[in-house]
């Protein structure tokens, strides 16, 4: 039996699929930068230029980009492991 091959309309739908994939993704992760704000608003967020901004200065926020959003939940999950107290030691 012979595969059948796609053609440029099985390419346009699976290109259509990734965007909407990759849409559902994004949206989530701006959800869950904007929770972790709400449970955390009062970390502290440094900016080279900036003394810094409170992460409850993003909860509002209505465009809020991925990549600032993904900045967010690494600084907020770092400083919730810092915090913690029972730090994991590395053995050798």
């Amino acid at each position: 039996m012979a595969t059948k091959r796609k053609t440029a309309q099985d390419y346009k739908k699976e290109l259509a699929d990734i965007k909407l994939q990759k849409k559902a993704l994004e949206a989530r992760i701006v959800v869950r930068a904007k929770e972790l704000c709400k449970q955390c608003p009062d970390i502290w967020v440094t900016y080279a230029s900036a003394n810094g901004i409170p992460t409850s200065s993003f909860i509002n926020m209505k465009n809020l980009h991925v990549n600032t959003a993904l900045s967010l939940i690494n600084i907020i999950e770092k400083e919730l492991a810092d915090k913690h107290p029972h730090k994991q030691t590395e053995m050798f």
